[in-house]
């Protein structure tokens, strides 16, 4: 990323790949002014795909960004950002996701991986605090190759793991997924049980993607997509890490509405939850004081 470019990241929150990289915009301070964000909505009734609407953008946007990227709904994002190699009339046909970054000057998208961007917002960061020794560095040089196995390692057993739990078409593949996260769950109480965060001393993107995880396990992926494993107060070591961590990054606990996220699968989630009834959830502060 350019340090005098000009971007914006679409976010939304009950997304935990959004949320891993809110978190990553709240642990290195690229503050709003740097990357402002459009935190988007889910309504899948008002979008004409891909379940996201933009808010009502500030009067301040409306001078100095194309209307197509403060509008409408991510979709119209998409469609603007491809307009070069669409044709008239012409719709994108891919997948309309968020995380998204966008190059608000040229009108293109940088990249809709939440992987990526996360990547791109450290070496940002990095470069722009190059002076200052207290940067918080989320992917240390020499240490990509380990930071990226883990990354899918985690995926494996935990992230994907709970979404394998609540789409499985049979008892086998459930059988097998829920065997994966108990796995993860208890291979990452062990691991932090000998250190302060997932890779060692210091926090990385694995602990706040792990994070983005955890605190939808409770209130989601336990009861919507029958997730095993209790309660992550029944885990001593991941409960100290997520205290450890909003104790010593507070700006975390400001990168989640944990109602609204967890509720969102209660809501959008019609065919596992056919009532849309969400039951009560707490704040992400009421959650970890009660670890």
């Amino acid at each position: 990323l350019d340090l005098d470019g000009s971007y914006r990241l679409y976010l939304g929150n009950p997304c935990p790949w959004c949320h891993r990289v809110k978190a990553a915009v709240a642990v290195l301070g690229v503050e709003n002014q740097d990357i402002p964000i459009t935190m988007l909505i889910d309504d899948a009734e008002k979008a004409s795909k891909g379940g996201w609407i933009l808010p009502k953008p500030s009067e301040e946007d409306k001078t100095s960004i194309a209307e197509e990227l403060i509008t409408g709904d991510l979709a119209g994002v998409y469609n603007f950002c491809y307009r070069d190699i669409l044709g008239e009339r012409e719709r994108y046909q891919g997948r309309c996701t968020a995380p998204l970054l966008v190059d608000v000057n040229a009108g293109k998208i940088v990249t809709n991986e939440s992987n990526e961007i996360m990547v791109l917002l450290n070496d940002y960061s990095r470069r722009k605090g190059s002076f200052d020794t207290t940067t918080i560095d989320l992917r240390p040089v020499g240490m990509e190759e380990e930071l990226d196995k883990a990354t899918k390692y985690w995926f494996n057993l935990l992230w994907n793991g709970a979404y394998r739990c609540g789409f499985a078409t049979s008892q086998v593949a459930y059988d097998e997924a829920a065997s994966d996260v108990l796995k993860g769950l208890s291979e990452m109480n062990d691991l932090l049980a000998s250190r302060p965060y997932l890779m060692g001393d210091a926090i990385t993107e694995v602990d706040l993607k792990n994070f983005a995880w955890v605190t939808r396990h409770d209130y989601a992926y336990t009861v919507i997509f029958k997730s095993p494993g209790g309660r992550i107060a029944q885990y001593r070591n991941i409960a100290a890490w997520v205290k450890r961590m909003v104790s010593d990054y507070p700006k975390l606990l400001e990168s989640l509405d944990m109602s609204d996220a967890c509720g969102s699968y209660y809501r959008q989630l019609f065919m596992l939850n056919f009532g849309r009834i969400v039951p009560n959830i707490p704040s992400a502060r009421e959650w970890v004081s009660a670890l």
